[in-house]
């Protein structure tokens, strides 16, 4: 018989995540070693950060907020604390409660949670600690966009850690330095930061840490249109993380090897590595990479003329996406929907899907995505002969793409203008 917290977390999660959520709920329970069927008080501030997590992977902010917020009600969690015997789990539980803040969007209260356990840290002189909830501090500016400060407390982590010449944590340092840096459009800085990340984390056994800085130098070769060479760090990360079990990352190295090939015109190789990006992604649980692949997957059968099957996975991948809120995804489906209602030449149909993505990546401020799609419903103007409404559209694409510092993307979309 379920614990009565059980019984209460299953609910929640249900209303939110249908049948998938008592699913989600068990999983959780099993990575944070808890019973799923008998759930305690103590238990609650370490489940409520990894539920957060997965449902700010699924649904954004808004509906990990509305997760925790349910959850931090079903009891005291500063109490729960307070009541916990062993210093070393309270530290623990008050590192839960800051992530979950974090993922919640709580910015203020993540920040002070992590400041305190920065000071108690540097108390006991354990830097360590003190150079990864530096880290933890540099990722809630990461993540509000405030990339100069975070990159403020990465640098100050990474000496932290030289110090104790950790070389895995000092590769976790560089990664997320580079990470900052790319998101800054600091290619070249980002590049270096990367390469040293790689380099660490291979001299230290430390395969995720290698995945990862090859994955982000793939991002970045993408973004500079270097493709082979985005193909190669893709390819190479998957090397990296082949031996283990960080079924997300590569799920995410198999999609942007997709994503790639989509840019290279080579849609079998695109669909390919797309379902190869599924089945991981049904692997390690993360279900709205499965659905962002599938998108991607049909725009590779778009333009493969399938366009039954492609249709049939949009609307499938769609359906997921807005049930569970992923704005960015819905964008990048109706954007889909947009190339194939232009190869049809259905251009209503096409005007409308690229509106509502252009509509959303507004709304959540993606300039990138945002400039792509304002290019891509420019060759669709084009191709109908509506060339007044195209040039608008070039011109906007080549705005933004002056905003991001991606000059190549300039000249192509400004070259696409006619008179």
């Amino acid at each position: 018989m379920p614990s009565e917290l059980t019984t209460k977390i299953n609910d929640i999660m249900q209303r939110e995540m249908h049948d998938m959520g008592p699913f989600i709920v068990k999983k959780q329970c099993l990575i944070i070693g808890t019973d799923p069927d008998n759930i305690e008080a103590r238990d609650l501030p370490s489940l409520a950060s990894k539920l957060s997590e997965v449902m700010r992977t699924f649904g954004g902010y808004e509906k990990a907020r509305k997760i925790y917020k349910e959850i931090k009600a079903l009891g005291d969690m500063e109490q729960i604390v307070e009541d916990e015997a062993s210093e070393e789990n309270k530290i623990r539980m008050r590192e839960d409660l800051g992530k979950a803040s974090l993922f919640a969007g709580e910015w203020d209260k993540a920040f002070q949670y992590f400041d305190e356990l920065l000071k108690d840290a540097q108390g006991r002189k354990d830097k360590n600690e003190t150079a990864r909830y530096l880290r933890l501090l540099g990722f809630i500016h990461q993540e509000r966009a405030e990339f100069e400060q975070a990159l403020e407390f990465y640098a100050q982590s990474l000496e932290f850690v030289k110090e104790t010449n950790d070389k895995a944590e000092m590769a976790n340092c560089h990664n997320a330095i580079g990470t900052a840096q790319w998101n800054m459009g600091l290619y070249t800085k980002a590049i270096k930061s990367y390469e040293e990340g790689a380099y660490l984390a291979r001299v230290s056994d430390n395969h995720d840490g290698q995945g990862i800085a090859n994955i982000g130098l793939g991002n970045v070769h993408s973004d500079m249109g270097e493709l082979q060479d985005a193909l190669d760090h893709y390819a190479e990360a998957l090397d990296n993380l082949k031996d283990t079990e960080n079924y997300q990352q590569i799920s995410r190295a198999y999609n942007n090897l997709g994503d790639t090939y989509l840019l290279k015109k080579d849609w079998d190789k695109a669909l390919i590595n797309l379902e190869k990006s599924v089945e991981f992604a049904n692997k390690g649980g993360w279900f709205n990479m499965k659905a962002w692949a599938e998108a991607n997957m049909a725009i590779a059968l778009v333009n493969k003329l399938d366009f039954d099957k492609a249709e049939k996975m949009l609307g499938s991948s769609l359906s997921f996406l807005e049930e569970i809120g992923d704005r960015a995804g819905i964008g990048g489906a109706y954007q889909a929907y947009g190339m194939l209602y232009s190869k049809k030449d259905n251009w209503d149909m096409a005007a409308l899907s690229y509106q509502k993505a252009v509509d959303i990546y507004t709304e959540i401020n993606t300039p990138s995505y945002l400039a792509q799609c304002r290019y891509e419903m420019g060759m669709s103007y084009k191709k109908k002969g509506n060339l007044s409404k195209a040039n608008e559209e070039f011109r906007r694409a080549a705005n933004l793409y002056t905003h991001l510092k991606m000059d190549e993307f300039v000249k192509k979309a400004l070259g696409e203008i006619s008179d």
